[in-house]
């Protein structure tokens, strides 16, 4: 098959994960473009898709997100790129001869969910592959809410979904939440896969009890429920460390506090909060025991995939996908969500016994790698999605 995959964003979790899914794509023999921004993180980076770094510049930087006006004026700038960027995409998709065309982008805005419809409508389109990656949609809109779908975006998704031919959701629990209010037209699971786009090997066991926490600072992920975790477990193991990586969005969690309460603990706490460049990212998971991922809210998370390849042990929360990837007691530890008391508990169990920590980390590699790699899941997209474009073209 001919694919077109498309991701605006020019960094992070979401750019890795389309370009992984490419690459296994491509290695099974497809033809496959990789439609990107220009002077994305990946656009130097070997790949066996062909890399089209061909879409506008988003005014995105990795770091610190502005406040204010400034805040304002950087939206209205990143709504006038994507709309540039959708508009290519709507052209590329009707005019490149791809027989299917597969899209993880965010649409949960106004303009994307109304791009991604129009996407629909294209005249004799090619077959439309959706990549789900949240059962709900964020707030972006204020307030204390993790939750938020203003009407005219739930009509704009409700009408795409009746028309795209394929949603891939990361796995049951995220398709049953998600088809209870806008059923799909049709779906598959595909689990996130391994991320070896940041090395192939596992860096050695840490020497020290450091636990990491990464990716960006949002109400999302549960990072005031671990400083609570973690001012508990000082108490009890005042040699343990933490390190938290990744950049603040003040307009979503009020990254102050959390930069007061790491001077209070001096070095026992590193923050470095920015966005952590991709040469680094291996670095900071080698010297951690432990990753933990204290969400209150989400579907599935590639801070987890990235830290079973490294071998790294896992302290997860049960929401979404989380708890079934790590597996309580197999690659790591599966507690409740907003519980810091059971949080500090599993924390000190896996960080002070190296022995288990690496047992996890090499169950998690397992798992991780071996059986639920990108090779696996574009195998699984490729059975969905190759019926679907043979039957769009005997239609023709």
């Amino acid at each position: 098959m001919k694919l077109l995959l498309i991701e605006p964003s020019p960094h992070g979790g979401l750019l890795h994960y389309i370009a992984q899914l490419a690459d296994a794509l491509a290695k099974r023999g497809h033809s496959v473009d990789l439609l990107a921004t220009r002077d994305n993180e990946l656009v130097d980076r070997p790949l066996t898709a062909r890399m089209r770094a061909d879409l506008p510049r988003l005014p995105v930087q990795p770091g610190a997100a502005p406040t204010g006006l400034a805040y304002r004026v950087r939206q209205a700038k990143i709504a006038l790129a994507l709309a540039r960027s959708w508009a290519q995409i709507l052209v590329r998709s009707r005019t490149g001869g791809h027989d299917a065309v597969i899209t993880g982008a965010d649409v949960g805005m106004v303009p994307t969910a109304l791009a991604s419809f129009m996407l629909t409508m294209i005249p004799g389109r090619p077959t439309l592959v959706r990549i789900c990656h949240n059962a709900r949609t964020y707030n972006r809109w204020g307030g204390n809410d993790i939750y938020k779908e203003p009407r005219v975006l739930g009509a704009l998704l409700a009408r795409a979904d009746r028309r795209y031919d394929l949603t891939v959701f990361p796995g049951e629990r995220a398709r049953a939440e998600y088809e209870q209010k806008r059923p799909t037209l049709r779906s598959v699971i595909v689990p996130h896969g391994d991320e070896r786009l940041f090395g192939e090997e596992a860096p050695p066991p840490a020497t020290e009890e450091r636990i990491l926490f990464f990716g960006d600072q949002r109400k999302v992920k549960g990072l005031p429920v671990l400083l609570d975790a973690f001012d508990q477990l000082v108490q009890r193991r005042p040699g343990v460390r933490l390190t938290i990586a990744g950049s603040p969005h003040p307009n979503d969690l009020d990254p102050e506090p959390v930069r007061r309460w790491a001077t209070g603990h001096g070095d026992r706490v590193e923050l470095i909060d920015d966005y952590v460049p991709m040469d680094a990212v291996a670095g900071i998971f080698a010297r951690a025991r432990v990753v933990v991922t204290p969400y209150i809210a989400g579907s599935q998370s590639g801070v987890i995939a990235l830290a079973q390849t490294m071998a790294r042990a896992v302290v997860t929360t049960d929401v979404g996908e989380l708890g079934d990837v790590v597996g309580d007691d197999r690659s790591g530890r599966v507690v409740a969500p907003n519980d810091p008391d059971a949080l500090a508990t599993a924390l000190e169990a896996v960080v002070i016994d190296p022995e288990l920590a690496e047992r996890y980390g090499a169950e998690g590699r397992r798992r991780g790698v071996d059986a639920r790699g990108w090779e696996s899941g574009a195998e699984t997209l490729e059975r969905a999605v190759a019926p679907l474009v043979e039957e769009r073209r005997t239609s023709r």
